[in-house]
């Protein structure tokens, strides 16, 4: 399996404070199966501000300590950011690094309202050159309350410019009821496209992808819940070889219910 959004790096954000407590966390990936982790610190202005060249140091570190220490797991560098006006222009000056070096940069909204203008935004990074990959929409309040937005947003980008990613933990109820039920909603009607465990600790927020797997499976089947923790982050760290798009299915006014 494919990890594309942990903050396992220490001392960089909210994640570990500590490089015991890193290695903690890429052992429980390594035990959990995990192949391939994206380091993601945040970056946002004024609380988390990130040097790529510190995470990129920080990757190659962390990579000879995961040798030593007979892992069978590796870590590519990439950011998670804040989404912002500037984000074209930050892009483009080098402050933000896309998931492992390459053309997918990993974008947070706020928790608590999508910016105006988002899809405008994201068009205009796609127009530059960048695919997307947005992360825990189902954390987001505005889309627990109409998924429907997430349709809007995936039908303003062509196929795969634009990638929705949601977190193991409310797979596993542990981000509450709403992400629960808001992340079953978004994977019913092809409006997820990879599973992401975002994790910040070896204690809670865990490395941790199979048991998530295996409720998505639940849901839309072994394949295509397979084919997002492996092939379709694959694809994004490499930027190629992705699979046939499933059509997003409009929600409708009944997922209330």
């Amino acid at each position: 399996m494919i990890d594309i959004h942990n903050h396992l790096l220490s001392g960089m954000d909210d994640g570990p404070n500590d490089p015991d407590e890193t290695m903690a966390m890429c052992r429980l990936a390594a035990e959990d199966g995990i192949r391939v982790i994206a380091a993601t610190p945040h970056l946002a202005d004024g609380q988390f501000i990130n040097n790529p060249d510190e995470i990129i140091s920080a990757v190659t570190s962390l990579n000879r300590l995961v040798i030593e220490a007979g892992l069978n797991l590796r870590i590519v560098p990439g950011m998670e950011v804040r989404v912002a006006p500037d984000l074209v222009e930050k892009l483009r000056s080098g402050r933000i690094l896309p998931l492992n070096q390459g053309r997918y940069v990993l974008l947070d909204l706020h928790p608590a309202h999508l910016a105006p203008g988002l899809a405008r935004l994201l068009k205009k990074v796609g127009s530059a050159g960048y695919g997307i990959v947005l992360g825990h929409l189902e954390k987001n309040i505005p889309i627990q309350e109409n998924p429907e937005h997430v349709y809007e947003l995936l039908k303003e980008l062509p196929p795969w410019r634009l990638v929705l990613q949601i977190s193991a933990d409310s797979l596993l109820g542990e981000a509450g009821s709403a992400a629960l039920k808001t992340a079953k909603i978004l994977l019913r009607h092809n409006l997820a496209h990879v599973i992401a465990t975002d994790a910040h600790s070896s204690r809670v927020r865990l490395p941790r992808l199979s048991l998530a797997l295996r409720v998505a499976e639940r849901v839309v089947g072994k394949d295509r819940a397979r084919m997002m923790a492996r092939e379709i982050p694959l694809a994004i760290l490499r930027d190629r070889n992705f699979p046939g798009p499933s059509e997003p299915i409009r929600p409708k006014s009944w997922w209330r219910r």
